[in-house]
């Protein structure tokens, strides 16, 4: 299960990063083009930097939320995914 679930997050971040290409190449102001967790999150973005007060953590989450492109978080998570799956059996 978890192998799948990676595999399809890979493959979903592969299209959007595919998409957002085409759109920037093309000078296209549509959803694709500098898609962000911030975007997504909206006004909550600051909400979520600013959970936990240490500054290292607020610095990664900034980056996390505000300067990485949405497809860069589900190749991540996609990766993270199917490194479980590979190494970790589940039993059903």
């Amino acid at each position: 299960m978890w192998t799948r679930m990676g595999i399809w997050c890979l493959l979903v971040a592969f299209f959007m990063w595919l998409f957002s290409g085409i759109s920037t190449l093309m000078q296209a102001d549509n959803f694709w083009v500098d898609l962000t967790l911030s975007r997504i999150l909206g006004d909550h973005a600051e909400t979520v930097i600013t959970f936990i007060p240490v500054t290292a953590v607020e610095n990664s989450l900034y980056f996390l939320v505000e300067v990485l492109p949405f497809y860069g978080v589900v190749l991540g998570l996609g990766t993270v995914f199917l490194v479980v799956g590979i190494f970790v059996k589940i039993r059903s």
